[in-house]
């Protein structure tokens, strides 16, 4: 009798069964079923960018896109390429998300024209992912394009050009171009009064946005390194700009306009007066002009009678204006999870006019390296006096606590 020969089994036919058998598996289970259409994969992309899923979302646009082959530049392809860029942002990819950017800016202006405002919203977002490259001046040329787009096919004085321009102002004011800024504000500003209704509170905020510029240009505190581009808003020729702009009486003027409007608003609550003076008298009280400054203080004192616990608030303890500290020295040990910590606490003798005219160590650990720099820095600082039965006051023992890294 024949006998068959016995079967050895190869010592590695184990794992490769085991291999084997999930790979069949996975081949044999029913794939992810995708979205029919655009208007469907977009609500579902949308929800997933809410929630963080970034991930998920990026592959299911892909996989998506992939199967759209056949039309590569239909308009309704132009949400998903973006949406696709967005996930890819949340991913921390901006390269990757200026690729799909690209193509649905591109999708978007063969369908609408070069100068179609549809590409506006994908404008902005490659602006965003090239600054998160660091470069700053293809981001910049993003910015400027939009806002051109805008102001050709809405016009200057339009309020749909209202979004462009406050964009743009933004982005150079976080960059420090600051008269750039300020000619645009003047201009935003222009068609606020033209077309929103007197009191809006939307042409509130933007004077007050606009006295916030003022400040940061005068008591803020420059990054180096940042803004390394030329500010030159289209329509706007740089030699017109004024050079000698005073940040005082530009300030003061959008403070002051600010406060008109709410004396004259039937409307308006104290607490909303009390605001808007408040405003205007640290903005005097920064420059040095105390009088004008304790007198507003005063009136304010008056409104807020029936609310103690605002008062209080407001003129309970000195309240800085203005405090020039020192930078962590070791910020970046910080960011690795390898540095000490260190704190300086000062009590503080603030006058009846905002200024400090000593200090006293309560705590320095360690000593002889952020003491000196902390003391100086109040030194130079400027607050809001505390006030007492609606006068100023001097106070004494006004806590300092400054902790860093190092």
């Amino acid at each position: 009798m024949n006998r068959r020969p016995p079967v050895i089994a190869h010592p590695l036919f184990g794992l490769w069964l085991a291999f084997l058998v999930p790979c069949v598996c996975h081949a044999e289970a029913p794939a992810v079923a995708l979205p029919i259409d655009a208007a469907e994969l977009v609500a579902a992309l949308e929800s997933q960018l809410e929630i963080g899923e970034f991930e998920d979302a990026s592959i299911q646009a892909e996989q998506w896109l992939e199967t759209q082959d056949s039309d590569g530049y239909d308009v309704s392809l132009a949400q998903p390429f973006m949406l696709l860029g967005d996930a890819r942002m949340g991913m921390r990819d901006p390269l990757g998300a200026i690729e799909a950017y690209d193509r649905a800016r591109h999708i978007t202006r063969l369908a609408t024209g070069i100068q179609g405002t549809d590409q506006l919203p994908i404008l902005y977002r490659e602006a965003d992912a090239f600054s998160a490259l660091g470069d700053d001046v293809t981001a910049n040329d993003r910015q400027e394009f939009a806002f051109d787009i805008s102001r050709r096919m809405y016009g200057t004085d339009d309020p749909r050009h209202m979004i462009g321009m406050y964009r743009l102002i933004h982005w150079y004011s976080h960059h420090y171009k600051y008269l750039s800024a300020h000619v645009l504000f003047e201009q935003l500003l222009d068609i606020s009064r033209d077309h929103l209704p007197h009191g809006d509170p939307l042409h509130l905020r933007m004077l007050r946005e606009h006295a916030q510029l003022f400040r940061h240009r005068v008591f803020g505190r420059r990054t180096i390194g940042r803004g390394r581009f030329l500010a030159t808003p289209p329509g706007l020729l740089p030699h017109r700009y004024r050079q000698n702009v005073s940040s005082f009486r530009e300030a003061r003027k959008a403070l002051r306009e600010v406060v008109d409007i709410q004396e004259s608003n039937p409307l308006a609550t104290d607490g909303e007066l009390a605001r808007a003076l408040l405003d205007f008298a640290d903005w005097h009280l920064m420059f040095g002009d105390y009088p004008i400054a304790v007198r507003h203080y005063r009136r304010i004192w008056e409104l807020l009678e029936s609310d103690p616990d605002h008062r209080a608030e407001l003129f309970g303890e000195p309240t800085p204006l203005f405090l020039p500290l020192p930078s962590d020295p070791g910020y970046r040990l910080r960011r690795i999870g390898m540095h000490r910590d260190g704190i300086v606490h000062l009590a503080l003798t603030v006058t009846h006019r905002g200024h400090v005219i000593g200090s006293r160590s309560l705590e320095v650990a360690p000593r002889n390296i952020m003491e000196f720099k902390v003391r100086k820095a109040a030194k130079r600082a400027r607050y809001r006096p505390a006030f007492l039965d609606g006068e100023p006051v001097k106070v004494r023992g006004h806590p300092l606590r400054y902790t860093y890294s190092y």
